[in-house]
């Protein structure tokens, strides 16, 4: 099968995995150095892009905040983790790196629901690769 057989089999769960994946590598690795080593946005623990998580200040995985890059930052696997639940010192980040007003707007993308298409998440993922590339 050629790729653009496959491709155009995917579902559309299918495409918002891949189109994650690219976004959360661009996250990941968007403030690290050039030996891809970073800081943990809450605890401030040094890690390896490929170490930790693409944290989230606000969850909601189907809500118009999965893919807002002010959102989603290099985050151990600790504080991203069940129990870890470092939203507050998450906040105070994006209040310091953003300014008051991004708190507050993230808060209420929260609860926005966004609708993308297959054409969507390939336009989400040719600009991550992109991203990524003049990382």
């Amino acid at each position: 099968m050629n790729e653009e057989t496959k491709l155009k089999k995917w579902t559309l769960t299918r495409w918002k995995q891949e189109a994650w994946k690219w976004c959360s590598e661009y996250n990941r690795r968007k403030d690290t150095n050039e030996n891809g080593t970073g800081y943990c946005c809450t605890c401030q623990k040094q890690l390896h892009w490929t170490q930790g998580d693409a944290g989230h200040f606000q969850s909601g995985r189907a809500s118009g905040i999965l893919f807002y890059d002010n959102g989603i930052h290099l985050q151990c696997k600790f504080c991203n983790g069940p129990g870890g639940g470092e939203q507050y010192k998450y906040g105070l980040f994006i209040e310091k790196r953003y300014g008051k007003e991004e708190v507050t707007k993230q808060q209420n993308m929260k609860w926005e629901l966004n609708k993308y298409s297959k054409q969507d998440y390939q336009m989400m993922i040719d600009e991550y690769k992109a991203k990524i590339e003049a990382l």
